[in-house]
């Protein structure tokens, strides 16, 4: 990968949109499309960068879900009930679910994609 590709894959983590990652690293959105749909090492690359950022917050979801069912259990045991900390402890436990899910969908088409590619050799 160029300088430039590593640029725009370090703004791309960090930047909101594509948009305004392509805006930061100082390329034009087309180049940045182009090189995530035909360019294998920055695809890659860009693909190992997501997966990163899906482990580290399903960790942060794993650490926050046992404080939320925590929660959960002391308003169903009769504790006051307080709408917001019931509300956020609900979207805690949906939302570590679902990038628990993700995490574990990604480890398992990296493992299939991965096999297929020694198959292919």
């Amino acid at each position: 990968m160029t300088d430039r590709q590593k640029k725009t894959l370090a703004a791309l983590v960090t930047a909101p949109t594509m948009k305004a990652a392509a805006k930061a690293a100082g390329v034009n959105y087309s180049t940045l499309r182009k090189w995530i749909t035909t360019d294998k090492a920055f695809k890659d690359a860009y693909h190992a960068e997501l997966a990163v950022l899906v482990e580290d917050a399903a960790n942060q979801a794993r650490q926050a879900m046992s404080e939320a069912m925590r929660n959960l259990r002391e308003i169903a045991n009769g504790g006051e009930l307080e709408s917001n900390r019931l509300a956020a402890s609900k979207a805690v436990i949906e939302s570590g679910s679902r990038l628990i899910e993700l995490q574990s969908f990604e480890t398992r088409l990296a493992e299939l994609e991965r096999v297929l590619a020694e198959d292919r050799q």
